[in-house]
């Protein structure tokens, strides 16, 4: 157990992007856990970030764009791009994750049509996107997809999956896509779905000087005390002081 009171000290409040993974409807309305969680980051007044799955939008009511539209408006919440369909597709036979294994104008048409339906539902195109991890064997990003983001008129940020790597410098060089990169060892969650507040202490703790966080979580599969879990993340993040912004945000923090 980690004494709060001795924490290392931080030059800077660290910045805090939260990034919800798959906000999704049920039955033309928002997911109920999902309404919980935005519900309750709205009541502290805190910033965050939340995945659209594009092919969903095809199915989307009145209802549940409004609700996006809203809070996109309202500058607390920027959605963002998370992939056509979240699935493996297939590359001469074998399955691969939903950004690699592409060719550049592969991707393009799958960036193209996600840009279109957002336009077309939500009245936005997208900023930012965030890799999605369906499972199949290999990178969740290659170089092609990563160069066919940041060559769309719309995207300007991306939610890496990893520490950021030699490619991730290659392709953000010239300053058109911001990478905003990951610390392992601080994040919403230990495993997938599963919030851990002892976790992230010792992340943050471990980390004195980085600048910011992106924090990953599946607030889909946050019921009972796994959202309770979440909210006491909250309480520590925010006795620290820390300074919520959305991927956009943070981007122009630090350029």
């Amino acid at each position: 157990v980690i004494d709060l009171a001795k924490l290392p000290p931080r030059a800077q409040p660290a910045i805090i992007v939260i990034k919800l993974d798959d906000v999704s409807q049920v039955h033309g309305n928002v997911h109920a856990t999902w309404k919980r969680v935005d519900e309750a980051l709205a009541a502290r007044n805190i910033k965050a970030s939340y995945g659209v799955v594009c092919e969903t939008l095809t199915e989307a009511t009145p209802a549940y764009a409004e609700w996006i539209k809203s809070r996109q408006a309202s500058g607390r919440v920027e959605f963002w791009f998370h992939g056509w369909n979240h699935r493996a597709h297939d590359v001469e036979g074998k399955p691969c994750n939903e950004f690699a294994g592409w060719s550049y104008d592969g991707m393009k048409a799958l960036i193209d049509r996600s840009q279109k339906a957002a336009l077309d539902k939500l009245g936005f195109a997208f900023a930012t996107f965030g890799p999605t991890g369906c499972g199949a064997p290999g990178p969740n990003l290659d170089e092609t997809v990563l160069k066919a983001l940041h060559d769309d008129p719309y995207i300007k940020v991306a939610l890496y999956p990893t520490p950021l790597d030699d490619m991730g410098k290659r392709v953000s060089a010239d300053g058109k896509l911001t990478i905003l990169d990951r610390v392992w060892d601080m994040n919403l969650e230990s495993l997938v779905g599963v919030p851990d507040c002892k976790r992230l202490i010792a992340g943050y703790a471990a980390n004195p000087k980085r600048a910011y966080f992106v924090l990953q979580g599946h607030p889909g599969q946050w019921s009972g005390g796994r959202f309770d879990e979440f909210l006491r993340i909250l309480d520590f993040l925010q006795s620290q002081n820390v300074i919520f912004m959305t991927p956009s945000e943070c981007a122009s923090a630090l350029k």
